[in-house]
C-alpha cells in the first residue's frame, strides 16, 4: 500500500504523515525507480516503518532473512548499523545502505572482537553463543549465533557445560533463571559475570523498573494474569521486570502475542515506537505507551536522511561495508543458527 494512502489512526501522526508528503512521495518513487527493497524494523517511527511492506517489517534476523531471498540489488535497512551489517553478511553481491552510519547501540557498541578474542583465552574451549546485536568482528569470533526469541535453544544444542553468551548480561541473567526452571546445569558466562568486561546492557529496556511496570498495573487497571490485559516486556530488560511481567519475548514474539490473544489494554515494556506501529496494525487493543522511553540511535534514522542514501548511495555516509575476511567468518554462526531453527 502507498504510504500516501495509509490512515493512521492517532491523528497526530497522520498530520504528521501529510506534512512529511512531499519527502515520503520522493523517497517511495526512489524506491520504484531504483528497485531498492527498503526493511523496516519494529523500532522505526511509524512513518518509516510503513515505507516497508508489511512482509519486509519486523525484528532484526527477521528482516535480514527476508533480504536474503530477494532479488532486488539494492537493500535499504531502517534499523540501526549491526542490523545492516547482518544483511550484508547474508547478501553479500548486494549493496545494503542505511540512513546514518551514527545508528549505533548502547548492547552492541562496548563489545568488539578483540574482546572477545581475550575472553576465549580466559575461558578456552567454552562455545560462544552471540546475541544477533551485535557487530560483524563479533559475530566472525562466535561460534552460533542467537536471538531473543530462539536464544535457549541455541544455547542447549552446543550440548556444553559452560556456554560464553554474548553481549547481553541482562538477557545472560534471564536466560540463566530459565535454564534453572527447566533443570538445566548449564552455566552462562556472559559481560561481567567472571570476567573484567562491562555489563553489556540495552539502555532502553534497562530504564523499566518493576515500580513502573506495578504502576502501569494500577494506573491502567492491569492487574497480572487478567485474561483480556497484559504487560509484556522484552528478555533484555532486568530479571526483576520479567518477573512482573506476564508475558517475555522477542519484538515479534510480542506481536505474535497481540496477533493471537487479541488483548483489550497492552502495555509493551520495550520502545516506545514499536507500540505505535502495532496501534495502526491492531486498532481493537489499546496500547498504553510510555514515550519517555525511546532509543536514541533509531531515531538517528530519519526520513532525510534515508532520501539521501537513496539520492546519494555515498559510500562514506551511507553505504555498509563488512571486509570480505571478516564477513565470511561471521556468517557460519549465523548459518549454524538457521540450520538449528530451520
Amino acid at each position: 500500500m502507498p504510504q500516501a494512502a495509509i490512515r493512521y489512526h492517532d491523528p497526530l501522526l497522520q498530520l504528521e504523515a501529510e506534512a512529511n508528503k512531499t519527502i515520503i512521495e520522493r523517497i517511495l518513487l526512489l524506491k520504484e525507480q531504483k528497485d531498492v527493497l527498503i526493511l523496516g524494523h519494529n523500532y522505526m517511527h511509524p512513518l518509516i516503518y510503513n515505507l516497508s511492506p508489511p512482509e519486509a517489517r519486523g525484528d532484526s534476523l527477521a528482516l535480514s532473512k527476508y533480504a536474503a531471498e530477494t532479488d532486488k540489488p539494492i537493500i535499504l535497512f531502517d534499523g540501526v548499523v549491526f542490523m545492516a551489517e547482518t544483511a550484508k553478511i547474508l547478501n553479500p553481491t548486494k549493496k545494503v545502505l542505511i540512513a546514518s552510519k551514527k545508528a549505533g547501540c548502547s548492547l552492541a557498541d562496548p563489545l568488539r572482537g578483540e574482546q572477545v578474542r581475550a575472553l576465549k583465552k580466559q575461558f578456552p574451549g567454552l562455545p560462544v553463543v552471540t546475541y544477533i546485536n551485535s557487530y560483524a568482528d563479533v559475530k566472525a569470533e562466535s561460534d552460533i549465533c542467537c536471538t531473543s526469541a530462539n536464544a535457549l535453544k541455541v544455547i542447549l544444542s552446543t550440548k556444553a557445560k559452560r556456554v560464553i553468551f554474548l553481549p547481553d548480561s541482562l538477557m545472560g541473567e534471564n536466560l540463566q533463571v530459565e535454564l534453572k526452571k527447566m533443570g538445566s546445569d548449564v552455566e552462562l558466562i556472559y559481560p561481567g559475570k567472571k570476567n573484567k568486561l562491562p555489563a553489556g546492557k540495552c539502555e532502553v529496556h534497562d530504564k523499566f523498573t518493576v515500580d513502573d511496570i506495578r504502576r502501569v498495573r494500577e494506573q491502567y487497571d492491569i492487574p497480572k494474569g487478567h485474561p483480556h490485559r497484559a504487560v509484556l516486556v522484552h528478555w533484555e530488560c532486568t530479571p526483576e521486570v520479567v518477573q512482573e511481567a506476564d508475558f517475555c519475548g522477542s519484538t515479534s514474539q510480542m506481536a505474535n502475542y497481540i496477533k493471537e490473544k487479541k488483548p483489550e489494554r497492552i502495555f509493551l515494556a520495550t520502545e516506545c515506537e514499536m507500540a505505535a506501529n502495532l496501534q495502526n496494525e491492531f486498532p481493537q487493543t489499546e496500547f498504553i505507551r510510555q514515550c519517555n522511553v525511546y532509543c536514541q540511535h533509531m531515531r538517528q534514522i530519519t526520513l532525510k536522511g534515508i532520501l539521501s542514501a537513496l539520492e546519494t548511495e555515498d559510500k562514506e555516509l551511507h553505504e555498509v561495508i563488512v571486509p570480505e575476511s571478516v564477513r565470511k567468518k561471521a556468517l557460519v554462526p549465523i548459518q549454524k543458527m538457521l540450520e538449528i531453527i530451520g
